[in-house]
């Protein structure tokens, strides 16, 4: 029996100059059959591409017969009263910090003592659950999703990481995930969460400051290599691991203290 496909793509595959192809966007989810656009952005409004806040794509789905619906439990970041973060140096046991505020989504710095969203705590908590079971029960009614953020390359973003993770380890025998790219040739493709995670492995162990670690190495004076405190029973799971710690390093949000708003 073949699976069940879910979809994600980030809108801004769809840019043209300063605007969003909504046109071209909604066509492209015709042809990979959608039923449902879901937003999985913690807020569904964009000041930089006004077409892509939620009463405009409202608009443009019935346009286009494409159902929008937005599901905030599955946004990257929680809030208050979620309890899904961790010290910064709990999360990723090298001493690289701090992380450079460039790479950060607050554009912040952070140091090790810091508090962060930590999204193996994030894919268990109940509010996010919440949002799966959105998911869960669309599927039951052979709807078919694709799950929108911003972020053009799947790697860099939460659709990926955090939510399409999950629903591949929670359904993974009758829900199958794509991504939707661009490939080289500049033509829409689709690429899986395997290769996803090839590719993230790929992007981290090739950053200098990783390289500096010589996290896969081992000598005479230390024969011990430092990937084996991470989690896995292979090295290849524990690079999995040790990637998404650092990859966690870079996408997760510090935790708030002082307000109630999510961005």
């Amino acid at each position: 029996m073949d699976k069940q496909k879910l979809y994600t793509f980030g809108y801004t595959l769809f840019q043209n100059g300063t605007n969003i192809d909504l046109e071209k966007m909604f066509k492209t989810l015709q042809e990979f059959n959608v039923s449902h656009l879901v937003d999985v952005r913690s807020v569904p409004y964009s000041k930089q591409y006004p077409q892509c806040n939620a009463d405009n794509l409202k608009v443009a789905g019935k346009h286009f017969s494409v159902s929008y619906i937005h599901i905030p439990e599955l946004g990257a970041k929680p809030n208050r009263l979620q309890d899904v973060c961790s010290i910064a140096s709990d999360i990723f046991f090298e001493d690289i910090f701090p992380i450079a505020k460039s790479n950060r989504p607050e554009n912040t710095e952070l140091y090790a003592d810091e508090e962060i969203v930590d999204f193996q705590k994030f894919r268990e908590d109940e509010y996010f659950s919440d949002g799966i079971k959105r998911i869960e029960r669309a599927y039951d009614k052979n709807y078919t999703l694709a799950l929108m953020c911003s972020e053009k390359r799947p790697v860099d973003c939460h659709r990926y990481f955090l939510v399409s993770k999950k629903i591949e380890q929670k359904f993974g025998d009758w829900i199958e995930v794509e991504h939707i790219i661009q490939n080289q040739s500049g033509n829409i493709d689709t690429v899986s969460n395997e290769n996803l995670n090839k590719q993230l492995s790929e992007i981290v162990l090739n950053k200098s400051e990783i390289k500096k670690l010589d996290v896969l190495s081992s000598s005479i004076f230390e024969p011990a290599k430092k990937i084996d405190n991470y989690y896995g029973k292979t090295e290849q799971e524990k690079i999995n691991d040790f990637c998404g710690r650092y990859w966690n390093l870079m996408h997760g949000w510090k935790k708030e203290t002082n307000t109630n708003k999510q961005e």
